[in-house]
């Protein structure tokens, strides 16, 4: 591929992702913005009876083919408005461009429906095992949504739907300009030179791990793709789709301000991937 025709397919498909979840965004935004303005005593305290059941839905949204569901719901955390255990089921659970490359290329269902079930359960697990864990030590998310917005320089007389429009267009800037620059160094890697890190005896995991923790699109699509030419074997493909949250991580660190706890999320979504994807790549 001509050094050209990489650059306008690295500029041209983060485009078009994008453009994909920007709906998504739009309305998680919206329906922040709408609690902060007039959101009604009765919904929040559904709102806060429902964060228990958190990483059950997180991990269903997940499974879908968008990997704008996991950014929608790590704004949400940023706010208080979901749990820890939700975004931490939503990242792992998140299937991206897995699904519609395996279906594409005639991958067995059985191993597909194999591969989702493995995603949803370990997503679940980890969420309301985080969670639990949180309560028993007194910690858990409050609403602030209002600090948020203070942070994000919003102005009450934009109204909710310009002020959503700001918060969204302000994240899918920095989501594109990111997803472009990570998309063109996948590109520009050799192929032989992927297969080899990728296989390398004994930490084979480990490397696949941290480059799914990379966040963007390109790298499930790779991972997969590689799975597909028989260049991957399945544990690290595994091990490196639990950790690729779509853009989840790269909204994370974008609006929530509390660096530990981000970092703390990181290390959780890494070693829950590392430890998950091996075991089940000796059984599938």
């Amino acid at each position: 591929m001509e050094f050209l025709e990489i650059v306008l397919h690295s500029l041209k498909h983060p485009f078009v992702e994008t453009l994909k979840m920007s709906p998504i965004i739009f309305l998680a935004y919206l329906f922040m913005e709408w609690l902060e303005h007039s959101g009604s005593d009765k919904l929040e305290g559904v709102l806060k009876n429902s964060k228990q059941f958190g990483p059950l839905w997180a991990s269903a949204l997940g499974l879908l083919p968008q990997c704008g569901f996991s950014g929608a719901v790590a704004g949400m955390y940023a706010t208080g408005t979901v749990t820890v255990g939700a975004l931490l089921a939503v990242l792992l659970s998140t299937s991206d461009e897995m699904l519609p490359v395996m279906l594409g290329a005639g991958i067995s269902a059985t191993t597909i429906i194999a591969i989702l079930i493995l995603k949803f359960f370990v997503g679940v697990v980890i969420g309301f095992t985080a969670d639990f864990v949180l309560r028993r030590k007194g910690k858990t998310e409050e609403e602030h949504i209002h600090e948020f917005c203070e942070m994000e320089r919003c102005s009450c007389k934009d109204g909710i739907w310009i002020s959503a429009l700001k918060h969204t267009l302000k994240i899918l800037a920095i989501i594109y300009i990111v997803s472009a620059l990570l998309h063109f160094a996948v590109e520009i890697t050799p192929k032989d030179t992927l297969v080899s890190v990728l296989n390398f005896p004994v930490i084979s995991q480990v490397v696949a791990t941290l480059i799914g923790l990379i966040p963007n699109c390109a790298v499930s699509i790779t991972l997969t793709q590689l799975y597909v030419d028989s260049a991957l074997g399945i544990s690290p493909l595994l091990c490196g789709l639990l950790a690729n949250g779509g853009v989840g991580l790269l909204v994370l660190f974008r609006v929530n301000r509390n660096l530990k706890n981000n970092l703390f999320i990181t290390l959780t979504l890494f070693l829950s991937s590392l430890v998950f994807g091996t075991v089940a790549g000796f059984i599938l």
